[in-house]
């Protein structure tokens, strides 16, 4: 027998199956299920990841609002250095009690359960930086070797320097 998922909640027990209008909170910290990362960043599976959750029983099914909270570990794109961020997730999911024809994005009750891991799972991997940067205020530049010196002269037109090369040809 399967081992049901912490993921995995009991609106009949919560009192929320078909009561229009019910709501509960549900403020919790679980283990993080495996597979929360992109290539260079994701959330380590079994650590922890804070729920903050309100479930809202209406007429088609339970709508589910709160944030999820983690951090994330990986590479500093820049730096190449282990760092973490910390990820913080809305989510405001409608689980429907029959899916509609031809809708397979819906997420579904199923047997008086929701199962809460794919759309938290949605979520928190559409929430990794792409290019993950532990400075994200500092703007990104380099230099190799030491800063060129710049002629503050104004006067003189970008092009003199090439007009002085084409005069001394004239002159050989």
């Amino acid at each position: 027998m399967k081992n049901r998922s912490e993921y995995v909640f009991d609106i009949r027990s919560m009192g929320l199956l078909d009561h229009p209008g019910e709501w509960e909170r549900v403020n919790t910290t679980l283990s993080a299920p495996a597979d929360l990362k992109i290539e260079v960043i994701g959330v380590a599976e079994g650590s922890p990841m804070t729920l903050e959750l309100m479930f809202e029983s209406v007429s088609e099914g339970i709508y589910v609002s709160g944030t999820v909270s983690a951090v994330a570990r990986g590479e500093d794109v820049r730096t190449l250095e282990a760092i973490e961020l910390p990820i913080d997730v809305d989510i405001n999911e409608m689980y429907v009690y029959e899916q509609a024809e031809g809708d397979e994005d819906s997420y579904v009750v199923n047997r008086d359960q929701l199962d809460l891991e794919p759309a938290i799972r949605d979520a928190v991997v559409m929430a990794l930086p792409f290019s993950p940067s532990e400075d994200r205020s500092e703007e990104f530049s380099y230099t190799v070797g030491e800063d060129l010196e710049v002629d503050d002269d104004e006067s003189e037109s970008p092009f003199a320097s090439l007009q002085s090369l084409l005069d001394e040809k004239k002159e050989s």
